[in-house]
């Protein structure tokens, strides 16, 4: 066995900017403010708080791009929660919106997740291709042929000769992917890739100074609520409530301002319509006659095992790390879950030739109102620049457009990320992993898919930032159920 060498590391665009830390967001200075305190709420209304960031010595900012996470709680034994709206009014001052779902004493929390100090370093990173570190096998035809370990890039690597690389890009679905050519063996005798981790000289772009915004009291703190006196929410005018629409899948698929709904008792109760709550013999029933495929990462996996579980899917062969598919005779339903194309986090070793692009799943389906599909695509892109999964998005919608155009009634839906574990002491996590990076893909799917009448954004963000388990991002299994719930309410909304 051979390996070339495995010294090339990312190309740096940007430098550190030395800054002064008493000029950076300081939680302990930066005040939360209810508005309108002496006003009567009532279920039903929207409560409003005003969030004033201050540096060290307590003047205020002049600029936003502060990354808050609000939540508001109810009854602690009813698990009562949502999340906020904030507003950046980009001159240090923030708005959150929190509607108020239930009657009684609520509190409000609002923690700094990055100032915008440390959203500056992040981001500039983000711009930077290739941060991490890949290798594909090459091996020949023949048994106890020579096999060449090679470095592999998502991106095109400016430091490597075209002629001395091999393009496995695909410009049709905008998909990159590029390898040092090995030294015996031609291109296409690629074999098994895996990802190998952060290139650690990622911190050697990130002044000491920078780090420090890395550390406590500036890393996901809590700030402190001025209210003296308990919030507290009266009962509705009733000329105010009206019934929420079905989910009927295109006519739900504009994304309502505000937040999406609130956790009470262990269920998600949508805000944009209502999301039923299925049980075994529900998911049964709905899914019968219906073939369902799950494309992206493993977040989307726990759908398929959950699925797997309630439906008593027999596996359909081969299953493998990239791709798994079951089958139920008596209700005559088939669930796919395929893992998505490079890029990818992971030790698993993945058969290159197994991999398969989004757009290119979708161009391959037969579809029809017996068909749904879901995309999640979100955790493994959230260290690359975003013009790659912004790329990758532009290629899967024209893929749906085909589908519906091609097969009218089929049901689509697209993902949101969703909050992850925290990492305290690993830098790295944070500068390729950062719950930030994730939501803004979250906002680029809002965006490019909110108002699409081919495809429904299943948005789950808001469920993840106020979830009472711990963010992960495999989340428990009462996420995953609700998740479940969103989507069957869509396919079956009666």
């Amino acid at each position: 066995m051979s390996s070339t060498n495995m010294t090339l590391g990312p190309v740096i665009l940007g430098k550190a900017m030395p800054r002064l830390l008493d000029q950076v967001t300081c939680p302990s200075k930066t005040k939360i403010v209810v508005l309108n305190r002496d006003r009567l709420f009532r279920q039903g209304d929207v409560l409003e708080v005003r969030v004033t960031a201050r540096d060290a010595e307590g003047r205020p900012k002049t600029r936003g791009g502060d990354f808050f996470r609000a939540r508001l709680i109810g009854n602690l034994t009813l698990q009562e929660s949502s999340a906020g709206r904030v507003t950046d009014h980009d001159n240090g001052s923030y708005t959150v919106q929190f509607p108020l779902y239930w009657v009684g004493s609520v509190s409000v929390r609002v923690q700094l997740v990055h100032p915008s100090e440390a959203v500056q370093v992040i981001q500039r990173l983000r711009a930077i291709p290739n941060k991490r570190f890949f290798q594909c096998t090459f091996a020949g035809m023949k048994p106890n042929a020579t096999e060449e370990r090679i470095r592999c890039f998502s991106s095109p690597y400016p430091r490597l000769p075209a002629q001395q690389q091999c393009d496995f890009s695909k410009p049709s679905v905008n998909g990159t992917w590029f390898c040092r050519k090995p030294k015996s063996l031609p291109c296409d005798s690629i074999s098994k890739c895996v990802w190998l981790g952060e290139d650690s000289g990622l911190l050697d772009l990130v002044s000491q100074e920078e780090k420090k915004l890395f550390e406590k009291p500036y890393l996901e703190e809590e700030l402190e609520a001025n209210i003296s006196v308990p919030i507290r929410v009266l009962p509705p005018d009733m000329r105010s409530f009206v019934d929420l629409p079905a989910c009927p899948g295109k006519e739900s698929a504009s994304l309502a301002p505000g937040t999406q709904g609130h956790w009470s008792r262990g269920v998600w109760k949508s805000s944009i319509c209502n999301v039923r709550v299925f049980e075994t013999t529900d998911v049964q029933r709905c899914l019968a006659n219906k073939t369902v495929y799950l494309y992206g990462d493993s977040t989307i996996r726990q759908w398929y095992e959950k699925l797997q579980t309630m439906l008593t899917l027999r596996n359909i062969k081969p299953n493998t790390p990239v791709l798994r598919s079951g089958h139920n005779t008596n209700w005559n339903v088939t669930v796919y879950w395929r893992f998505h194309h490079v890029p990818f986090r992971g030790r698993t070793w993945f058969n290159f030739s197994e991999l398969s692009y989004a757009a290119d799943q979708l161009d391959a389906i037969k579809g029809g109102p017996n068909t749904a599909v879901v995309l999640s695509l979100w955790s493994h892109f959230a260290g690359e620049p975003l013009d790659m999964i912004r790329s990758r998005l532009h290629a899967i919608r024209h893929a749906i457009h085909r589908l519906q155009r091609r097969d009218p009634g089929t049901h689509v839906f697209i993902r949101t990320g969703t909050t992850r574990e925290h990492k305290f002491r690993m830098m790295l996590f944070y500068l390729t992993g950062s719950d930030w990076l994730a939501y803004q893909i979250t906002e680029e799917i809002r965006e490019m898919f909110g108002a699409d009448p081919d495809v429904v954004v299943l948005d789950t963000w808001d469920m993840s930032v106020c979830q009472w388990g711990k963010d992960h991002v495999h989340p428990n299994q009462t996420v995953v159920d609700n998740q479940l719930n969103m989507l069957l309410s869509h396919v079956c909304p009666m």
